[in-house]
C-alpha cells in the first residue's frame, strides 16, 4: 500500500500542489497584500535556473523572431475582430495579446528540462519590445490621449530578469564548494513555485471580486476571448518552434508577463480591460500544470 500511494504522490504530488495552490489563493484574495513578494520569488527561481544557463547571441533564433512577430499579429489581429462590435472586447484582447513571454517563463522550461537560454532569449525580446509597441499604439486604439513612458514600462521587466542573471554568473565564479551549497536551494524552487502560485491566484480572485465592473454577459465574452488566445498562442508556439524547439517556443508564446499590462489596462484604459489578462493568469497556469503532470508521467513530447 505504502509503495502505491509513494507512486501516487510521484506521479500526480507537482500538479496536486499546483491545484491546490492556485485553489487556496483563491479562496484567500486577502493575502494579494502581499503579492509584491512575487517579483522577489520569480527572481530567486530565476536565479536558481540561470546557474546552469549558458546565455549568448547564438540563443537567438530564428523562430525567436517569429515568437516576437505573431506575439505582435496576435494582439493586433485581435483588436481589429473586436473592434467594430465592442471597444472594450477589442481592448482587453489586445492587452491580452499583446502581454510579452513571462518572466518566469525559463523556470518552468527548467522544471521540464528544456532549454532554458531559448526561452530567456524570447523573454528579452518580447519584453522589451512590448515596452515599445504599447506606450506607442495605445492612444490612437484607445482614441484619446494616453501618455505612458517606455522605461517605466520595461525597467521592471529587465531588474526582475538581469539581477539574477547577473547573480548567477556572479556565483559559478565562487569556490566549488561554496557553489554547491548555494545549488542546494534548487531543491526548493518548485515551493517558491507553489508560494508564487497562490499570491497570484489570490491577487486575481481579489480583483475578481473588487473590480469587475460589468455586466456577467461582458465578463464571459472577455473570458472566452482570452481563452481562445490562450489556446491559439500555446498551439502556434508549438507550430513555430518544430521539432527542436517545440515545448520552449510554446512556452515562449502562450506563457505571458501579464503583471505590467493588467497594471496598464488599470491605470490608462479602465478594469474591464483588465479582466482579459486576469482570465489568461488562470488558464496559462491550469496548461502548465498539465505540461507538469505530462512531464512527470514521462511523456516528453508536449505542447
Amino acid at each position: 500500500m505504502s509503495s502505491k500511494v509513494n507512486s501516487f504522490f510521484r506521479t500526480y504530488g507537482k500538479v496536486l500542489g499546483l491545484f491546490l495552490a492556485m485553489l487556496s489563493g483563491g479562496l484567500v484574495p486577502q493575502v494579494h497584500e502581499f503579492a509584491s513578494l512575487i517579483r522577489y520569488l520569480v527572481m530567486t527561481m530565476l536565479f536558481f535556473a540561470f546557474l546552469d544557463t549558458e546565455f549568448n547571441p547564438r540563443s537567438f533564433q530564428r523562430s525567436v523572431l517569429w515568437i516576437l512577430v505573431a506575439n505582435t499579429a496576435v494582439a493586433f489581429l485581435s483588436y481589429s475582430i473586436f473592434a467594430s462590435k465592442d471597444i472594450t472586447l477589442a481592448l482587453a484582447a489586445f492587452m491580452t495579446g499583446i502581454a510579452p513571454s513571462a518572466i518566469a517563463a525559463p523556470v518552468l522550461i527548467s522544471f521540464i528540462e528544456g532549454q532554458v537560454e531559448y526561452v530567456l532569449a524570447a523573454v528579452l525580446l518580447t519584453n522589451v519590445s512590448s515596452a515599445i509597441i504599447i506606450p506607442l499604439a495605445l492612444p490612437s486604439l484607445v482614441g484619446g490621449v494616453v501618455s505612458i513612458s517606455v522605461w517605466s514600462v520595461l525597467q521592471s521587466s529587465l531588474i526582475v530578469m538581469f539581477v539574477p542573471l547577473i547573480l548567477a554568473k556572479l556565483a559559478v565564479r565562487l569556490p566549488s564548494d561554496t557553489q554547491a551549497v548555494i545549488r542546494k536551494g534548487k531543491r526548493f524552487s518548485f515551493i517558491l513555485w507553489l508560494l508564487s502560485l497562490f499570491l497570484v491566484s489570490a491577487k486575481a480572485s481579489d480583483f475578481l471580486r473588487n473590480e469587475n465592473t460589468g455586466s456577467l454577459t461582458l465578463l464571459l465574452y472577455i473570458a472566452l476571448i482570452s481563452l481562445g488566445i490562450c489556446v491559439f498562442n500555446f498551439t502556434l508556439g508549438a507550430w513555430i518552434g518544430g521539432r527542436q524547439y517545440r515545448r520552449e517556443a510554446s512556452q515562449a508564446l502562450g506563457q505571458k508577463n501579464l503583471s505590467f499590462v493588467i497594471w496598464i489596462a488599470l491605470a490608462f484604459i479602465n478594469p474591464l480591460v483588465a479582466m482579459g489578462p486576469t482570465f489568461y493568469i488562470l488558464y496559462h497556469h491550469l496548461y502548465n500544470s498539465w505540461i507538469i503532470y505530462r512531464f512527470e508521467k514521462g511523456r516528453i513530447r508536449v505542447l
